[in-house]
């Protein structure tokens, strides 16, 4: 059985924060595809580890991508990213404070 070349693959790792900096474990991380009409499509999804890290294994070619996370009781916190060759791109997505009553 061959492997996979890790050097022909472009990873899509980042992590999730509070709004006090603090890793966020078991955040649900979702992956979409941006199209060439600007819509999106939803490819894959992840749970941060308890250190609030997540990884994407996507194709190098040539795309943007969108990743979000959906904080309960809030309006998604996006960043979109463009993949262009077998390449490590980070993300850091920022989860805002919640309004005060």
């Amino acid at each position: 059985m061959l492997t996979i070349d890790e050097g022909s693959i472009a990873f899509l790792s980042g992590s999730v924060f509070s709004p006090e900096g603090r890793s966020v474990a078991n955040a649900k991380v979702e992956l979409s595809r941006i199209l060439e009409d600007g819509t999106t499509k939803k490819i894959d999804g992840r749970i941060t580890t308890e250190t609030g890290s997540f990884k994407f294994r996507l194709s190098p070619d040539a795309a943007k991508y969108r990743v979000s996370v959906k904080p309960e009781g809030a309006e998604p916190v996006t960043k979109d990213v463009e993949i262009d060759g077998a390449a490590v791109y980070r993300v850091a997505l920022n989860l805002p404070a919640k309004p005060k009553p």
